[in-house]
């Protein structure tokens, strides 16, 4: 059988994916890139929050359409919006022949947590890799315990023996990835769990670079700040979203920490990593944000300078503590308040990367954009796809490559350099 697949959502969903792909391979079946040439199309769809439903809506109806010119081609779609909406979307969108959720027992095999078979994008040189599925926080407007279930860290030498053998087909950069990293092995009984697998990685897997994503600044500890700090192969990046700084929202958010403890923990990032990045990501028009506390997080994003920032508009998740709140910020006003967070956070970007103009810095190549005829890398102060790109000038390097490179310009969130 040949199929098309298409992956939506998050980074934790991109494994699912490729996981699901190597399932199908091992069955016999054919991936395509066209739909036209499939006999079947499978979306893995996201259902995190409102603006990813309505993706993966407007995915299935234009993948729908290709049906209406073959009526015998079958239309699946699995993941996380099928766990929420299984009966919904069931009713609603007669075109699926098949909806798959996570618990479903026909897809055990892509989803055991001792699965390491992965189908990577041919040439790919950086690739993530789930160290835990579900959460054992309970922020207020956060529904991945309702979809992904509590917090279920993977055996370490699971873990190992996927990174070993991503590094065996020519993976360089691993992007350690959970819905929170920092709490990676509590389940489990491990004290210090994520630093434990970080050196176990570190040591049996060698990776050239390992990334950390997505930390909870409450259970970032100074044992793991110093190990990224010391550890080479470890970027120095940190992925922690803070939500908020106002005290008071962060409190209905249920989050532990205060904007002083926010403070006082970007200050320690800062001092172990001086030439490290810090991402971060914001909520804005959470209920009852507001003016003041809107312009405390516009005056702590303009202080703090931080490196990468995404900001999302805030949309009532069903089954959580917030949405019996009343949403009484209007969506206008929230996207404003967005657009205003990310023009302030634009400025500070290309500041940051003016002053990184001439600086000599550590770069993996990764692609060839045969579109703009532009040879692309990142620092490894930038994420995979999430923040932005270096543009390889004078270089004959090949994806996979990591050299030293001088900067040479930059531009809001791009970098212009080339090898020393």
């Amino acid at each position: 059988m040949r199929v098309h697949v298409v992956s939506l959502g998050c980074a934790k969903n991109r494994v699912d994916t490729e996981k699901t792909v190597a399932f199908l391979l091992r069955q016999g079946c054919r991936i395509t890139d066209s739909p036209d040439d499939a006999e079947c199309l499978l979306v893995n769809s996201c259902g995190f929050i409102e603006d990813a439903r309505r993706e993966t809506i407007e995915t299935v109806l234009e993948l729908a359409e290709h049906k209406r010119k073959n009526p015998s081609l079958k239309l699946a779609v699995m993941g996380c919006m099928v766990e929420l909406f299984k009966n919904e979307m069931g009713d609603e969108l007669p075109e699926i022949d098949y909806l798959f959720g996570l618990s479903e027992t026909s897809i055990d095999a892509v989803y055991s947590p001792d699965n390491i078979e992965r189908a990577l994008q041919p040439g790919a040189v950086s690739a993530y890799l789930k160290i835990a599925e579900g959460c054992g926080n309970a922020c207020s407007f956060c529904s991945i315990p309702i979809i992904r279930g509590p917090l279920k860290s993977r055996p370490p030498a699971d873990i190992v023996s996927e990174a070993a053998m991503l590094v065996r087909k020519g993976v360089k950069e691993l992007c350690l990835v959970a819905q929170d990293t920092t709490r990676y092995g509590a389940d489990l009984g491990m004290k210090n769990g994520l630093l434990s697998l970080l050196k176990k990685v570190v040591s049996e897997a060698a990776p050239e670079w390992l990334r950390i994503l997505y930390v909870y600044p409450t259970l970032l500890n100074d044992e793991t700040i110093d190990y990224i700090a010391s550890e080479p192969t470890v970027c120095p990046y940190i992925d922690i979203p803070f939500q908020h700084i106002d005290t008071g929202v962060l409190k209905r958010m249920s989050r532990q920490e205060t904007e002083t403890d926010i403070l006082r923990l970007l200050e320690k990032i800062r001092k172990a990593l001086p030439n490290g990045a810090v991402r971060s990501a914001f909520i804005v028009g959470f209920p009852g944000e507001s003016e003041e506390e809107f312009n405390r997080l516009a005056r702590f994003l303009e202080s703090a300078e931080l490196d990468h920032v995404g900001v999302f508009t805030y949309s009532p998740e069903e089954g959580t503590k917030a949405a019996l709140l009343k949403d009484d910020v209007p969506h206008d006003l929230k996207e404003e308040r967005r657009d205003r967070l990310m023009e302030i956070q634009r400025e500070i970007s290309r500041r940051n990367n003016l002053r990184r103009v001439g600086a000599v810095m550590q770069a993996m190549v990764e692609k060839f954009d045969e579109a703009e005829s532009l040879l692309l890398g990142r620092l490894a102060i930038q994420a995979p796809e999430v923040d932005g790109e270096l543009i390889l000038d004078n270089c004959s390097a090949a994806p996979g490559d990591i050299l030293q490179v001088k900067i040479t310009d930059a531009m809001d969130y791009d970098l212009i350099g080339e090898p020393v």
